[in-house]
């Protein structure tokens, strides 16, 4: 078991106290592609499933920004 250690930063919102690792973050965009490509969830939709049933916790920004910055097999082509 993980437990996600929030920090809150000087804008007010709360951040992880340590970034993810280089595993954790391919985990988190091959999971946002299979989620919003593969299963037709939504963005809001993926970020709820990644929290709830994956201990992933990711902002709306940083999916979209996963989805626009890597292209999976599941990427429509006309993106």
């Amino acid at each position: 078991m993980t437990v996600d250690v929030r920090i809150r930063g000087l804008d007010g919102r709360l951040y992880r106290a340590t970034p993810l690792t280089r595993e954790e973050r391919s985990k988190a965009i091959r999971l946002a592609h299979q989620l919003v490509h593969g299963d037709r969830l939504s963005i809001r939709q993926a970020q709820r499933v990644m929290d709830e049933k994956h201990g992933l916790r990711r902002s709306v920004g940083s999916i979209a920004a996963d989805l626009r910055g890597f292209v999976c097999p599941l990427c429509d082509d006309d993106t």
